[in-house]
C-alpha cells in the first residue's frame, strides 16, 4: 500500500496561462508561486492550496464532464460568493443549490474547467 500524506496540488489544463493566472488570483487571491515561460505553467498557492496551470494552445474543457475543482467556504460567505460570480459575469452552470445539508455552486473558468464552491465540508 503506497501511504499518502497530502495533496500536493491539482493540476488544470488552460488556454491561455497569463489571462488564467488573472482569474484565479482576481477571484480567489492565488499568488503565484513558480511561473515557467519555456513550458508555459505556473504553480499557484492560496492557503495551503496549491494549482498547477498547464497551457495547452486550443485547450477547451469537455460540455458535460463531471471533473471539477471544489473549494470549501464559510455558509456566511457563500451568498456573497455567488453575488461577486455574478457580479463578474462569470458563466454558472449548477445552483446555487441546497446539496449535502448546505448549498453548493458550480461555475466555469476561461477554458471551461468547473469550479464548485460549497459547504459544509465533505469530512
Amino acid at each position: 500500500m503506497i501511504v499518502i500524506e497530502s495533496v500536493d496540488h491539482v493540476g488544470l489544463t488552460v488556454s491561455n496561462l497569463d489571462r488564467s493566472i488573472e482569474f484565479y488570483r482576481d477571484l480567489f487571491d492565488f499568488d503565484v508561486l513558480e511561473k515557467f515561460g519555456d513550458t508555459r505553467q505556473a504553480f499557484l498557492r492560496v492557503g495551503d492550496i496549491v494549482i498547477g496551470l498547464y497551457e495547452i494552445e486550443g485547450y477547451k474543457n469537455q460540455k458535460g464532464t463531471k471533473n471539477h475543482l471544489s473549494f470549501y467556504i464559510d455558509e456566511e460567505d457563500f451568498d456573497d460568493a455567488v453575488e461577486e460570480i455574478n457580479e463578474k459575469e462569470i458563466p454558472i452552470v449548477f445552483g446555487p443549490d441546497n446539496l449535502r445539508k448546505g448549498k453548493s455552486v458550480v461555475f466555469l473558468d476561461p477554458d471551461g474547467n468547473q469550479i464548485e464552491l460549497c459547504y459544509p465540508r465533505m469530512a
